[in-house]
């Protein structure tokens, strides 16, 4: 096949989601810490999932409007890190499908490229070793064979893209000691090789996976929207930019329109709205460059499924009706109806149910923020691997509501936050109080191996008790009482003053009661107190406050 019509490459993807499903399991046991999780295939599954579900129903007829529907809907479905940099790389990978109606294979190689480079570009400090990696290796091998005229066939592309996959990911134990010391591969690296066998798998084999189970969907519901209230749906790319005009252009759609997204990549500016002036619009765009990719839909006269599908789930929103009844507003990530209760009896409006096992997407944090009537609104991600996604819903969103997010590791960082926020103080002094309180706590965490390993010097085997804090393992051991109190031993110093303790559903209050008495008499200085957190990953969260 010399190249891949839009209902190929729609058919290839879903048999790559199907085949992404039948192995979140084997991805997920590569995480290198052996804690219970939902991690890299579990994110990565849902991300593409979401991309699956924008595009099924419809009909494309160029390889340009499938794939910018796919990347549009990954952005809304990404989950965890490993989603937002998989939703990059479908990103990138449409960027350069502009105007094409086929997928040959210049285009293709071009495509790899182009999807590795905004991967990268997504990422604050890229690490090598990850799924960043393979992506590069995978687009550079790629490139070299295209050159040496060694693919004539799409089919040859694919085999070279899950050849080099491979090959880059058995190479990334060498780059990350981390992966070496726990004898495993990269997990987001893994999840995309077994993408492009998918991929490769249909289109060589005709294999679609279809019998794959359905995991269980964890979502929030969407709020449907009223009439449509602007007639024209408006979309663009605006290119040469020198300068960063995000901000600035998507303050002046919220004046014409609705429904608006704007993400900016380096030169290139994605632009979508709706509204009853798109001359007005473009003309403002044209300030700022050229414009590409030019696209004006009357809604009015499109089918009615398809009005269904794009308005009431992708372009519902309107800020004009907005309800703004108070100047702040919180939404926070939670695990636990302990930590649930807490959070809520210390001011937050909306909590997001999730965390380690279950890390929400974008447009959960998206579906949030709308439910909270505050003209400025922060969001606690409360776990390192759903700080990206908060921060991508920022980009999708439409609102005139003033959003922050705050970058908490984990439920005591959020608590921390909130017990220093001052109603009376402007966000920017807010922001500044709550990131030193955030910096004024030590957390270790404890929870039950799920697989042995070998880690940070401690040989662990499934079914021990371990201790993390800061992102490493700090101890292990069979006896969990003894571990909790090293992990204690750990985090206080002399400036410590306060001790918290928050148990799990694991935990029985004998437990509790043993730990906390051993820690007075270690510590009588130290004010030590005991909460029910109900979260059933963690057997105990302890807080070390100055």
């Amino acid at each position: 096949m010399k190249f891949l019509t839009a209902d190929v490459l729609k058919d290839m993807l879903r048999a790559a989601n199907n085949y992404l499903k039948l192995n979140i399991k084997k991805i997920n046991a590569l995480n290198v810490f052996p804690v219970p999780d939902g991690d890299t295939g579990t994110n990565m599954s849902a991300t593409l999932d979401s991309s699956i579900k924008e595009i099924n129903g419809k009909v494309f007829e160029t390889v340009d409007e499938l794939m910018n529907t796919v990347a549009f809907g990954s952005l809304k479905g990404a989950r965890g890190n490993s989603g937002v940099i998989l939703s990059q790389l479908l990103r990138g990978f449409a960027k350069e499908l502009k105007g094409k109606d086929v997928l040959d294979i210049p285009t293709f190689v071009a495509c790899l490229k182009s999807a590795a480079a905004s991967a990268y570009r997504a990422v604050m400090k890229p690490t090598e070793g990850t799924m960043l990696t393979v992506a590069r290796g995978i687009a550079e091998d790629v490139e070299k064979e295209a050159l040496s005229n060694s693919i004539s066939e799409i089919e040859d592309l694919l085999e070279v893209c899950v050849l080099s996959g491979r090959k880059w990911l058995n190479k990334t134990p060498e780059m990350l000691p981390i992966l070496k010391e726990a004898n495993v591969v990269d997990s987001g690296g893994m999840g995309l090789v077994v993408i492009f066998e998918g991929m490769y798998k249909f289109l060589k084999e005709g294999i679609s996976f279809e019998d794959v189970q359905e995991e269980e969907a964890y979502e929030i519901a969407f709020v449907k929207t009223d009439d449509i209230k602007f007639t024209y749906c408006t979309e663009f790319f605006i290119a040469g930019l020198k300068k960063n005009i995000e901000d600035e252009f998507k303050e002046y759609l919220q004046t014409v329109g609705d429904s608006i997204i704007v993400i900016q990549d380096g030169e290139i500016l994605k632009t979508h709205v709706h509204t009853n002036s798109p001359g007005k619009v473009i003309e403002r765009a044209l300030k700022y460059g050229e414009l590409i990719n030019v696209k004006i839909d009357n809604m009015k006269y499109q089918h009615q499924e398809f009005v269904k599908a794009e308005t009431e789930q992708r372009n519902n929103e309107n800020i004009e009706d907005e309800i703004i009844t108070k100047e702040y507003g919180f939404v926070a990530v939670s695990q636990g109806e302990g930590f649930n209760e807490i959070l809520k009896g210390m001011g937050v409006d909306y909590i997001i149910e999730g965390g380690q096992t279950m890390n929400p997407s974008a447009d959960d944090f998206i579906s949030a923020i709308k439910n909270v009537p505050a003209k400025n609104i922060f969001v606690f991600p409360n776990n390192k691997n759903v700080i990206m996604s908060a921060e991508l819903s920022l980009q999708l969103i439409n609102t005139k509501k003033n959003i922050k997010v705050v970058k908490t590791n984990n439920i005591p960082e959020c608590i921390a936050a909130l017990i220093r926020f001052d109603i009376n103080s402007d966000v920017e002094t807010n922001i500044k109080r709550m990131q030193e309180a955030i910096n004024s706590i030590k957390v270790a965490e404890v929870t039950q191996a799920v697989r042995g390993t070998k880690i940070n010097g401690f040989e662990i085997k499934e079914g021990d008790f371990i201790g993390i804090s800061k992102k490493e393992i700090i101890q292990s051991g069979k006896d969990l009482i003894e571990v909790a109190i090293s992990c204690v031993k750990k985090i206080v110093d002399d400036s410590t003053q306060i001790l918290s303790i928050y148990y799990g559903k694991n935990v029985s209050l004998d437990d509790v009661e043993k730990l906390v008495e051993s820690l007075k008499i270690e510590y009588p200085q130290i004010d030590i107190e005991s909460y029910e957190s109900g979260n059933d990953i963690y057997h105990f969260i302890i807080v070390a406050e100055m």
